[in-house]
């Protein structure tokens, strides 16, 4: 599915879903000598409050090279533009300023991205809301979707906020569309098979398609689910029409954009393939599979494209701009759900509650065994861009720790979605929504905050 092209930083888009690419500039702009001489007065820790996030600048290189680190992400290499004006070694579309010296140090740090500006204060004070506050703050924002926080299988919040379309609110049941999080379902279908025997992740392309051009012979099932493969993000619209032979075609026609299994470029596409691996193994339509050998196991009943028979009041309308727009399922699809644009990398429907049953089904190996959840969420691609690390369909943080988490976020147009599970504390923060709002993807970093705190 499409996603907005944006580094993920200041709003911490841990998997999101909004940020799967970020473009690497050939000349790095010039650094100012006088400037490099005092990178130290820019170094310390400055606390975005809003965010409940610390930035971390220092210097590294004899003190030639100025840095930025967040915790959970990967470390950004700042290039200065002007006086005590930097940008993101990767992208010119993030710059950083430093305001207010003071005893040879700066007290402000101001960062810009496409989406606003925001202040960070030198040895501020990190406060974290509770859920009380975030709760007051998601409703004067005028928040619209569903938010599901559980702690060892208990439900400790549970709210909706906003409409559904222009008659009627979002309810606890209200179905989403939750976009890039279908990848993990994908995986865990691949996985399942490889439980009966009949899939090996080590399995090549050929294997399953016929006339694989000889640069795409070697990417294997265990790349396409790590998005090492090569392939790019995808070939046509989401609602696009397209038939299961023009899409082979232009996908194995489509330029690798880098050596297969050697960096992380996130592919929609591979996902796709995935999907159609699924149905040429199982002899099953990809969302049949799913609900038989997924969804039913877990009693996810609310989840599919078009197998729950949706009741149209059930199903939220997405918003752009304040504009009602189209229900996910009203959209161009075959009788089947979306093309192939879209079907098995995105565009699955369901409820928040739904989520919180498949978080549960994971952690009591409901549809996976023991040992095939180890290979599910294990770390297999370090990537430092968007996660520390790429699973089968989820981003895994702190992997080694008692906080461990699993995540991925969703975007589209219209729709945004996050899920994060701490499987070691029995944590699951589950948030959709029917606009699509950068500020979304902070939320579950905020109640994350508290309750690892508690």
């Amino acid at each position: 599915m499409k996603t907005t092209n944006t580094i993920i930083l200041l709003l911490m888009l841990l998997f999101s879903s909004m940020a799967f690419s970020y473009t690497n500039r050939s000349e790095q702009k010039t650094t100012d000598k006088n400037t490099q001489d005092s990178l130290k007065q820019y170094v310390g820790e400055y606390v975005l409050e809003e965010a409940g996030m610390i930035i971390d600048i220092y210097t590294k290189v004899n003190d030639t090279k100025l840095f930025l680190f967040v915790e959970g992400q990967p470390e950004y290499e700042l290039v200065a533009t002007g006086k005590h004006k930097f940008s993101f070694e990767v992208s010119d579309d993030y710059n950083i300023e430093f305001k207010n010296p003071e005893n040879g140090f700066f007290k402000e740090l101001v960062a810009t991205q496409p989406d606003g500006t925001y202040t960070a204060i030198r040895n501020g004070e990190l406060k974290f809301d509770d859920l009380a506050t975030i709760d007051k703050k998601l409703t004067a924002r005028e928040f619209s979707g569903v938010i599901l926080v559980a702690q060892n299988d208990s439900i400790i919040f549970n709210k909706a906020y906003g409409k559904k379309n222009n008659q009627e609110m979002n309810d606890l049941n209200t179905v989403f569309d939750i976009c890039s999080i279908t990848k993990q379902f994908t995986a865990a279908g691949i996985l399942k098979l490889s439980m009966q025997n009949k899939v090996s992740t080590d399995d090549k392309l050929p294997k399953y398609f016929e006339d694989v051009p000889k640069d795409k012979k070697d990417i294997t099932i265990h790349q396409l689910l790590t998005h090492s493969s090569g392939l790019s993000d995808g070939i046509g619209g989401d609602y696009d029409v397209i038939t299961e032979e023009k899409f082979l075609k232009k996908v194995f026609r489509s330029e690798l954009i880098s050596p297969v299994g050697e960096k992380f470029n996130y592919s929609n596409m591979g996902y796709s393939l995935l999907g159609l691996i699924i149905e040429k193994v199982s002899g099953m339509d990809y969302e049949t599979f799913l609900n038989i050998e997924i969804f039913k196991p877990s009693e996810m009943k609310h989840t599919g494209y078009i197998i729950p028979d949706w009741n149209t009041s059930e199903v939220a309308n997405g918003f752009l701009d304040g504009k009602e727009a189209k229900k996910p399922n009203e959209e161009n699809w075959s009788e089947n759900g979306p093309y192939l644009n879209l079907k098995a990398n995105g565009g699955l429907l369901t409820r928040a509650s739904d989520l919180l049953l498949w978080s549960q089904a994971i952690r009591n190996h409901t549809v996976l065994d023991e040992a095939t959840t180890s290979k599910y969420l294990y770390p297999h691609f370090e990537f430092n861009d968007i996660y520390t690390h790429y699973g089968y369909g989820w981003g895994i943080e702190n992997n080694n720790s008692e906080d461990k988490l699993m995540v991925h976020g969703g975007a589209s147009d219209l729709f945004a979605s996050d899920l994060w599970i701490y499987p070691k504390k029995g944590i699951t923060i589950i948030v959709l929504s029917n606009t699509q709002e950068e500020y979304v993807y902070s939320i579950a970093r905020k109640i994350s905050n508290f309750l690892l705190i508690e």
